[in-house]
């Protein structure tokens, strides 16, 4: 089985050099770090499937985290030629599959977040700490929270500069935090609570492309 390339060296935007594996986009076919594409592979079933947190084995696909250059690859089957095998999928099922991914990793970043003691949940909680003025990095609220809460809750963190997100619900929130329910989830400022913020950033790109 063929390896994926070694690592190279570029130069990023600010001037100084960087260093890190080098893949090429099935679309597009720019070359970019591998963190910031997107990773395809054949399953078992020689099925392409979406790899968005890289751990499948087997050889990979690559295209840039956007749909043109998904349609592009497919189009051209180009993941199929970069796989050596299985039956190209709709650009529309892969695009779906990988905002499902994001969505399990935001999800398991919010657990990994409660098991830190970064999390403070619960609408009267969040509310007695937005007016504490403590700091905080994130909050994210159910979307099938009454509007009244809602407004409520993203008011206070509107005052607070906290930014607020929209995602899963209530239950869903709830079964993370060990609850029957929960609408609100607030988090401390971390390593953790950033790179949810990271993930949140490329649901909302495709929030307008499914």
């Amino acid at each position: 089985m063929r390896k994926d390339r070694p690592k190279t060296q570029r130069s990023d935007s600010a001037g100084g050099a960087r260093s890190g594996p080098q893949r090429t986009c099935a679309g597009c076919r720019k070359s970019l770090d591998q963190d910031l594409l997107v990773r395809y592979v054949l399953s078992p079933q020689d099925e392409i499937v979406v790899d968005y947190r890289r751990k499948l084995p087997g050889r990979g696909a690559y295209t840039c985290l956007n749909r043109s250059c998904l349609e592009l690859a497919v189009k051209r089957n180009q993941l199929s030629r970069s796989l050596r095998g299985g039956k190209e999928p709709s650009a529309d099922k892969l695009w779906r599959a990988l905002y499902d991914q994001i969505r399990g990793k935001v999800l398991n970043l919010l657990g990994m977040s409660r098991k830190a003691g970064q999390v403070i949940s619960g609408t009267r909680q969040v509310l007695s700490e937005l007016q504490a003025a403590k700091e905080f990095g994130l909050l994210v609220r159910a979307g099938d929270l009454s509007s009244a809460i809602a407004e409520k809750v993203e008011k206070a963190a509107s005052c607070s500069n906290v930014p607020c997100a929209v995602l899963f619900t209530k239950e869903q929130l709830g079964q993370l935090l060990g609850k029957s329910e929960r609408g609100v989830v607030m988090l401390k400022n971390g390593p953790l609570t950033a790179a949810i913020a990271k993930e949140l950033e490329r649901l909302d790109k495709f929030s307008g492309e499914l």
